[in-house]
């Protein structure tokens, strides 16, 4: 089984992105996140045209995501939070989720705390699933170790201490991070960024115990980065022996 995950920045503003991914790399499942659309106003049938089932939580002009898979979609819940930015379902055999944690604008604002909130309930969900096929991709808006942000000393938002802490709370409940050494997955849009590779490690895949034993594979699609009209993060692959 192949899934991508992928903080698209408006699936509107993508499309023709992500129809060239659909083509190149052949998903079974797609994660989507950061959407940027309410359910009623997207678009369906370009997906499905693809034949992907689809599950959505959407909203307005932010936040949002989404699972499209070749496989029946069982089990969908988006009540984790009330924003657009949490949905898991059963698929193929497995359950996935495509999160989109809170960037959290900077250390010891209010939405640094809400972030903060945000990945000590994750925890809880990732132990609730501990014992299942459970495949959680998404940009979670840390770099979890120094190397995974380009400047060194860093320790601004996405690369504060007490998010790392968090980060790595996710990881002791049993769970591992598939591509830790895959490099950077988002750059800025200023000139000449993503060319100098001066870039932060934000998009992961993490796998329970079980779903981890069926890895065999993963990358970051750099050269999607590249597309016409891209996006500022990369998609990310991994592959299961399912």
């Amino acid at each position: 089984m192949r899934i991508i995950s992928w903080n698209v920045n408006s699936i509107r503003a993508r499309m023709e992105g992500f129809l060239k991914a659909v083509k190149e790399y052949e998903p079974d499942v797609f994660l989507l996140q950061e959407t940027r659309v309410e359910d009623a106003s997207f678009p369906y049938e370009y997906v499905e045209d693809c034949g992907y089932n689809i599950a959505v939580k959407g909203q307005k002009g932010r936040n949002g995501v989404a699972i499209f898979s070749k496989h029946i979609i069982e089990e969908v819940d988006s009540s984790f939070c009330e924003e657009a930015r949490y949905i898991e379902a059963f698929t193929g055999g497995i359950f996935v989720a495509s999160v989109y944690v809170p960037n959290g604008q900077e250390v010891d604002a209010d939405a640094y705390y809400y972030k903060l909130d945000f990945l000590n309930d994750l925890k809880d969900k990732f132990a609730s699933f501990k014992d299942e096929i459970f495949v959680v991709g998404g940009d979670f808006n840390v770099g979890p170790y120094p190397c995974d942000i380009y400047i060194k000393g860093y320790d601004g938002i996405a690369g504060s201490e007490r998010e790392r802490q968090a980060i790595a709370e996710l990881r002791n409940v049993g769970y591992t991070d598939e591509l830790e050494k895959d490099g950077y997955t988002w750059w800025s849009y200023r000139q000449r960024d993503f060319k100098k590779d001066n870039g932060f490690r934000l998009d992961h895949f993490y796998m329970s115990p079980k779903a981890h034993s069926l890895f065999t594979e993963g990358q970051v699609l750099r050269d999607v980065r590249e597309y016409e009209r891209p996006s500022d993060h990369a998609p990310i692959l991994c592959e299961l022996k399912i």
